[in-house]
């Protein structure tokens, strides 16, 4: 067996366990984002939606699963969806930082508008500066500010 067949072996087995740890306990929150996140990391949207869906509506408190699921919308091409997702994450967990800086990246790149994307990065560094995120967002706004000057 070559390393590939090895790891798809491994893959498969964490994969099916984890299925049949959610068969067993549909309230098993934390297979199914296993199963999300391994299907963020393959960069395999449509299966990383499902699992997301599903522990969110075990426990829809969870910032970073939403935030996840709004980088697996944008993914697929579904802008408005990761636009909302983000944006009910920093409603509901204003310092969450991953949600202001995706939203600020959907409104630079995708929506084209820099200046909000400098108001919402703008609002993680000032209103929660020690916040993992606000380095990145920093960097973020260097970068914007130079874009559009």
């Amino acid at each position: 067996m070559d390393e590939d067949e090895s790891k798809s072996t491994v893959d498969s087995d964490f994969i099916n366990g984890l299925r049949e740890r959610l068969n067993n306990n549909t309230q098993d929150s934390e297979a199914a984002i296993q199963l999300g996140n391994y299907y963020f990391d393959q960069q395999v949207p449509s299966q990383a939606l499902v699992y997301y869906a599903i522990a969110l509506q075990i426990n829809p408190a969870q910032p970073g699963v939403r935030t996840d699921m709004g980088t697996m919308y944008w993914s697929n091409g579904n802008f408005s969806y990761a636009e909302q997702a983000f944006k009910e994450v920093i409603k509901n967990y204003p310092g969450f930082g991953n949600a202001y800086l995706n939203l600020g990246l959907l409104y630079r790149n995708i929506k084209k508008e820099p200046l909000q994307a400098i108001k919402i990065w703008k609002e993680l560094v000032e209103g929660y500066s020690e916040d993992a995120a606000a380095e990145q967002a920093r960097k973020f706004l260097a970068e914007a500010f130079v874009e559009i000057n």
